[in-house]
């Protein structure tokens, strides 16, 4: 789930919006499991709903507020965080890490409805650790962009907020579990957002290093894919975006 929750916050949210908005349709898969996927986005907020082991769940990212919620529908039951804090301890949990990331077109295409969808080759790395031991976090891929579509337009404030010091898109069981991975992730939407919009992607992470640790994460590599069948940037209600009045809240 830390792989599932950070890798398709990055993919989903490559894009952005600004005076007008955006909701993404498709489908998810993380080893043997597999999820709709549907994503709304609206100024600086983005909703995720999805399915876990068959409960639903929202997440939703207020990037003017630096607030993250994490809304289970089934307990009825929303918790709040802040991404400040929540980047801070990223960035405590690799403290000496300088992420390297390259991104290289492939020359292959796919369309999606009137999207051109261009294959970028993704290859970063940073390093980080595994309790005492030092290891690197590795993330391999391809990355699926639609360049300037004419929905674009409904981008311009997210990526304009991606570009700042203080973003960061990460949910606390990702921070907690592989810190690297979060911080990768924020980094890489930084570097994807202002190309276009997405249209999926496949990942692959991994841990490599010689203490024990890192040899059996690197004996268990983590592989998502996100694909996306739709898209529409019909006018969206703001209470999409509000934590449900019923719901019991937890800080």
């Amino acid at each position: 789930m830390t792989l599932r929750a950070g890798a398709l916050c990055l993919l989903a949210t490559l894009v952005s919006a600004a005076h007008a908005d955006l909701m993404l349709t498709g489908y998810s898969t993380a080893g043997p499991l597999s999820t709709q996927e549907r994503i709304w986005i609206r100024e600086g907020l983005l909703r995720r709903d999805f399915i876990d082991r068959g409960r639903a769940y929202s997440h939703v990212f207020d990037l003017a507020r630096q607030r993250l919620a994490l809304i289970d529908h089934g307990a009825r039951q929303v918790e709040l965080h802040s991404l400040t804090s929540l980047q801070n301890e990223a960035g405590a949990g690799t403290p000496s890490g300088h992420i390297k990331l390259k991104l290289t077109p492939t020359g292959t295409t796919r369309p999606l409805r009137h999207w051109t969808c261009e294959a970028h080759q993704l290859t970063a790395s940073l390093p980080t650790r595994l309790g005492n031991e030092a290891a690197t976090f590795h993330l391999t891929g391809t990355v699926w962009i639609a360049r300037h579509p004419p929905e674009q337009a409904a981008v311009k404030k997210w990526v304009e907020m991606s570009q700042k010091k203080d973003f960061f898109l990460g949910v606390p069981a990702a921070v907690k579990a592989t810190p690297a991975q979060a911080r990768m992730l924020s980094d890489l939407v930084r570097e994807l957002a202002p190309r276009g919009l997405p249209c999926g992607g496949e990942l692959d992470a991994r841990h490599e290093g010689t203490g024990p640790l890192a040899a059996l994460a690197g004996r268990i590599p983590a592989r998502l894919t996100l694909t996306l069948h739709d898209f529409s940037d019909a006018p969206l209600s703001p209470d999409l975006f509000e934590v449900p009045s019923a719901y019991t809240v937890r800080r």
